[in-house]
């Protein structure tokens, strides 16, 4: 359900999707026939207690997605980056990570200037908005 679908080199279509299941991770598809057909739906290793997620493909190949990291709650929103098409996720760091607060319906994208522009939404004690974070690469680090 709500997938974000990204391309690999080879053509082939990857949709991660979230899931009200009982698995509490992200799911995956593949399709390589630009989406006429899908593969069976596994689960990822990624953690998520079936909220909203997005991806983007940046200009250098690699992959990122954003995600709340939990198995419960909204109380995380994570980044993770793959350099490897999805195949892994070896850098994941958190914009958000607190005990309460729902953080949540992300949207990512990329600037041509190789900013990594991300909007939530930010639920607090007190109030509720959206928020912007504008990081790079090198943050992973």
């Amino acid at each position: 359900m709500q997938p974000t679908v990204l391309r690999r080199n080879d053509g082939t279509l990857v949709a991660y999707m979230r899931e009200n299941g009982p698995s509490k991770r992200i799911r995956v598809s593949e399709s390589s026939d630009d989406g006429m057909t899908w593969g069976p739906v596994g689960a990822t290793d990624l953690p998520n207690p079936g909220s909203g997620l997005d991806g983007v493909r940046l200009a250098n190949g690699h992959w990122v997605l954003v995600y709340n990291d939990t198995t419960e709650g909204r109380h995380r929103l994570a980044v993770s980056l793959s350099d490897d098409e999805g195949r892994t996720w070896k850098w994941t760091r958190h914009l958000e990570k607190h005990a309460t607060g729902s953080y949540h319906y992300p949207a990512v994208i990329q600037g041509r200037d190789g900013t990594i522009h991300v909007v939530y939404s930010y639920f607090v004690a007190g109030g509720k908005s959206m928020k912007h974070v504008a990081i790079n690469e090198a943050w992973r680090c």
